[in-house]
């Protein structure tokens, strides 16, 4: 049985994180499992092994987010990601 992942944005995109909203970063990829830079001593356990992830860079930082965050804590624009860091 093949399963399709559904994305939540391209590769490329440019998107803006709640605790950093004037940054722009862009998306890098996506990975099941781990998330970037995590060694798998370092794994938390509350990390499921079959979740999605997303990659993103820019302005010098690195992350991985839940893709399930995207809209919660990751926007497409640093309009509503600086709505969500005020309603904090």
């Amino acid at each position: 049985m093949k399963k399709t992942i559904e994305l939540p944005v391209e590769i490329g995109t440019v998107v803006y994180e709640e605790d950093f909203p004037r940054y722009p970063q862009r998306v890098i990829g996506y990975r099941i499992g781990r998330m970037m830079g995590e060694d798998e001593e370092d794994f938390n356990e509350e990390n499921e092994l079959d979740e999605l992830y997303m990659e993103i860079e820019g302005c010098g930082m690195f992350g991985s987010f839940r893709a399930s965050s995207f809209g919660k804590s990751i926007f497409l624009t640093s309009e509503e990601a600086e709505r969500a860091a005020s309603s904090d």
